[in-house]
C-alpha cells in the first residue's frame, strides 16, 4: 500500500514540475515572442510521457526506500526551485531556444531557405523574418509556415 500511496505523491509532485518548467518557458520564451498559442495545446504539444513516467517511477520508488526517501525528497525541491527560477525571462527564453528551437531547411516561394524556427507544432513551424527588440515589431515579423503534409 505504501508504494502505490508513493507512486500517487510522486505523479502529482512530477506533474507539478513539469506543469511549472512549460509555464516558465511559456511565459519567457513563447510570449516573449509572441507566438499566437494557448498554454494548453503548447502543453499538450510538448508534453513528454516517456520522461514523464520514467520521473514518476523514479520519485515513487525512491520516496518508499527509507533513508533514500529524504535525498529524494531534497531533490524534487532543488528541482522545483530551478524550475521556478526559469520564471526569471532571460532564463525561461534560454531554456525555449534549447527545448524548441530547431534548424530547418524549408521551400518558401519555391526557392530552399535554412530558418532558425522557433516553435513547431503539428500544423505549423514558427520563425521569425527578421529579428528585434521591440515586441511589436518581433510579433509582426513572426511567419507561420505551415507544413504540406498539415491535416
Amino acid at each position: 500500500m505504501k508504494i502505490v500511496s508513493s507512486v500517487l505523491v510522486s505523479f502529482m509532485l512530477v506533474f507539478l514540475l513539469f506543469a511549472v518548467f512549460w509555464a516558465t518557458i511559456f511565459s519567457g520564451y513563447i510570449q516573449y515572442y509572441g507566438i499566437n498559442v494557448f498554454f494548453n495545446p503548447f502543453f499538450f504539444n510538448v508534453f513528454n510521457p516517456y520522461a514523464f513516467v520514467i520521473l514518476v517511477a523514479i520519485f515513487g520508488i525512491g520516496f518508499v526506500i527509507p533513508f533514500v526517501d529524504k535525498v529524494f525528497k531534497f531533490l524534487f525541491v532543488v528541482l522545483l526551485g530551478c524550475v521556478i527560477l526559469l520564471f526569471v525571462p532571460s532564463f525561461g527564453r534560454a531554456m525555449g531556444e534549447i527545448f524548441l528551437a530547431k534548424d530547418y531547411t524549408l521551400s518558401i516561394q519555391g526557392e530552399m531557405k535554412n530558418i532558425r524556427g522557433l516553435y513547431e507544432d503539428r500544423h505549423y513551424i514558427v520563425y521569425l523574418s527578421e529579428d528585434s527588440e521591440d515586441f511589436e515589431t518581433r510579433k509582426r515579423n513572426l511567419v507561420y509556415y505551415e507544413k504540406p503534409n498539415a491535416e
